[in-house]
Formats: structure tokens, sequence, C-alpha cells
């Protein structure tokens, strides 16, 4: 028998483009989604606050590395398109070595970012996370409004 969890989920939008050049069809080409991030964490019990884990404080911690997709092309390493892209907008380009960046991909690099931060702690100004004080369930990216990929550990 399981133990009982608590779970919250922090959800993020970001507007996200991808070239998946294995693809044999038009994904192959750039092209972007709004995508919704979720991110599940779960606990055995509630912190002196009685959440899991505070919202802003989860935000404040993972935010910024999610926001990176927000506005950016991801691309694998490995694509001809590559060396153009980056001269045209180096900025925007998030690159994946030797693999597309499909939303499966994504949804597990988010993970393993949020897994480390969840490990280690977050410590802000005025928000912190513990270190090891909740578990990362999964990771869900929505690709549409009727397809996601999720990783969980």
């Amino acid at each position: 028998m399981s133990v009982p969890r608590f779970s919250v989920c922090k959800a993020f939008t970001v507007e996200s483009g991808h070239m998946l050049s294995k693809h044999p069809e038009r994904c192959r080409f750039p092209h972007g989604h709004s995508r919704r991030i979720e991110v599940v964490v779960s606990s055995e019990s509630l912190n002196e606050f009685d959440m899991v884990v505070d919202f802003k404080s989860l935000k404040l911690a993972v935010g910024e590395y999610v926001e990176r997709y927000d506005h950016a092309m991801a691309i694998n390493s490995r694509d001809p398109l590559l060396g153009e892209l980056l001269a045209l907008h180096p900025e925007s380009a998030i690159v994946f070595e030797g693999v597309d960046p499909t939303t499966e991909v994504i949804a597990k690099d988010i993970f393993n970012f949020v897994d480390r931060v969840l490990t280690n702690g977050y410590v802000g100004e005025r928000y912190q996370i513990p270190a090891g004080s909740v578990k990362l369930e999964k990771v869900r990216v929505w690709e549409t409004a009727d397809s996601w990929a999720e990783y969980c550990d």
C-alpha cells in the first residue's frame, strides 16, 4: 500500500518554437506552439504554512528556466539550419545535443532542472524550498490543447 501524499501543480505558459529535423513531414520546419508546462510536486505532509510548497516559491525557483522557452526556437545540434538560426537569432536558440526537441525531450529537460533545484533547495529573498522537502512527481508539457507529453522518474 502506498503512503498518502499531497500534490500541487504550478503551471507556466510559453509561446515556444521548435524544429524536428528527423520528422518526415512538416514538423521538420520551424513552427510554434502555445505550451502549457505543468510541474507537479508532492509531500507526505504539509509544511509549517500548511502547504506542500508555496506556489510563489516554486515559480521563483524554476520560472526563469521554464521562461527561457518563451519566444525561443528549440533545435537539434545536428539540424542543418542551426548555423543560420544562430547567425540570425543566437539569443533565441535552445540547442539540444543530438536529439530533436520533441515535447517529450522538452519535458525531460525541464524535469531534470526542477529535480536538481528541489534536491538542492532554493533560497530566495523571501521564499524558500528546503532541500529535499518536496518530491518532483512529473513535468507535463502540452503541445496543443489536446496533446501533451510528460516525464516522471
